[in-house]
């Protein structure tokens, strides 16, 4: 069940920042709707938007075939350009507004199409040209948004990372935000009784170059945004039930989440859970901004989250040291794991391998998810996509005392997330005993590493089965 809107704190004056997702953006049903969730609120607001349902992936697609092929490029850009356009006249009527938008459209998708001739012309992809065009899905629905909200009759208008001044570190692929240096500007920029519409996703440089938050950043975006301005909280439209206890497919029992503190739901992501890119509590923790988790599917012309993030005075006062249990909210579950395991006798115990092996991979650009360490072995955790550089760093040169590099894959992870966790003796074996008791081996475990969370590595095939006996005996 939604949580009331006004459960356990006031949001004030202050504006709210509402973030759209794809899930918000695959239809013109879906804008239409999105333009009434708007209007619900009754109040000017920050929105900031993804790109239209999936484009990002088309625009990643697409430069990989500009490097080989040039007419690939203009039947892409005519194909966006279609579904944009076609988005826009199916709720834009005033000539003169339609005339205006399409101008702003074209000359993105202009921009758009020089980006991807130039990557065929020269054979291949800088990392800044890569992040700018997969940019280019939040710039091309930015507009069309705000256009569509205008035409609801919300004073609407669009506001770029660009002109907001909203800076990052620089770093390609997977900045962050220098709140310190933007916050300012940022709060400028987006003063006034209009709701403004910004493009998530992606920030400028210091140089002015265009660097992305990562996959998912919208969300990153907007909780930016929300410290900047002290947004009175930040609202995540997204097409469930807000957090669950267990991912439904996999356990039809699972339930909603009332409650969530920042680092249960931080833990959550980044163990699996597909709510909320993983960083999204990070700038908004210090300020005790909540945030709150909407279904779009089931708006009904009110505000009402299914499940609120924020600090412990929001929650339902559940205290640490009860029965495992009672401790326990949510168990995450994730294929993209792979692990590297570094073999050789005393290597657990032998000073300077790590730091070694750390700085060479940090060196290739790689990162290390978790470190596992034995006498004899020295487990790397990787998300899949880093396994293959992972080890061409690690084997580029001979480590003193490894005797073998091996790589292991079609692994899982499962973890059970919730306060308590490491004070609470019972939770790692009532988690480790549910997978056993299934028939399960497992191959590796990680306790007390983190104050509330669990975790342990299976075969991939048997990940369901170890989610669904965890979730039983979490929720008996």
């Amino acid at each position: 069940m939604p949580v009331r809107a006004d459960a356990g704190y006031i949001l004030g004056m202050a504006k709210i920042v509402v973030k759209f997702g794809g899930s918000n953006l695959k239809t013109s049903a879906d804008l239409h709707r999105s333009a009434e969730v708007a209007k619900a609120y009754r109040r000017p607001l920050v929105i900031v938007v993804s790109a239209f349902s999936g484009v990002t992936d088309s625009l990643a697609r697409a430069l990989e075939e500009a490097v080989v092929s040039l007419d690939s490029v203009s039947a892409f850009i005519a194909k966006l350009e279609a579904s944009h356009r076609e988005a826009l006249r199916d709720h834009v009527s005033d000539a003169r507004e339609l005339a205006e938008v399409d101008r702003g459209l074209s000359d993105t998708l202009n921009l758009l199409d020089r980006l991807l001739k130039g990557v065929h012309y020269i054979g291949s992809i800088p990392e800044y040209v890569r992040d700018s065009v997969l940019s280019y899905g939040e710039r091309l629905s930015a507009p069309v948004v705000a256009a569509v909200l205008r035409a609801a009759g919300v004073n609407a208008r669009e506001a770029t990372p660009e002109t907001l001044g909203l800076l990052t570190d620089g770093v390609f692929g997977n900045a962050s935000a220098d709140i310190t240096a933007c916050a300012a500007s940022v709060a400028k920029g987006l003063e006034g009784d209009h709701t403004s519409v910004v493009p998530g996703f992606y920030g400028m440089a210091p140089n002015g170059r265009t660097t992305i938050f990562g996959r998912g950043g919208s969300d990153y975006t907007a909780a930016v945004i929300a410290r900047c301005i002290g947004a009175g909280s930040l609202d995540l439209w997204k097409d469930v039930d807000g957090f669950l206890s267990c991912d439904p497919r996999v356990s039809p029992d699972s339930h909603t989440i009332p409650y969530l503190s920042y680092d249960e739901a931080a833990e959550l992501s980044y163990f699996g859970a597909k709510i909320l890119h993983p960083r999204t509590v990070e700038p908004l923790e210090g300020d005790g901004i909540p945030i709150r988790v909407m279904n779009v599917e089931k708006f009904d012309g009110r505000i009402e989250p299914f499940t609120v993030v924020g600090p412990p005075a929001l929650g339902d006062g559940r205290k640490a040291g009860g029965h495992a249990d009672q401790v326990v909210k949510s168990i995450a579950s994730t294929e993209d794991i792979a692990i590297v395991r570094l073999e050789g006798p005393g290597v657990g115990s032998r000073p300077g391998i790590l730091a070694r092996v750390t700085g060479r991979l940090d060196a290739a650009g790689v990162n290390i998810s978790s470190v596992i360490t034995a006498q004899t072995c020295i487990n790397l955790l990787f998300k899949r996509a880093d396994l293959l550089p992972a080890l061409a760093a690690l084997k580029s040169e001979a480590n003193p005392g490894v005797l073998a590099v091996t790589p292991v894959e079609n692994l899982a992870l499962v973890a059970a997330v919730g306060e308590g966790i490491r004070e609470n003796c019972g939770v790692a074996a009532l988690v480790i005993g549910a997978v056993s008791d299934a028939g399960i081996g497992v191959l590796l475990t990680q306790a007390g590493a983190g104050p509330t969370a669990v975790y342990l590595v299976v075969r991939r095939e048997d990940r369901e089965l170890s989610v669904r006996a965890v979730h039983d005996a979490c929720f008996p």
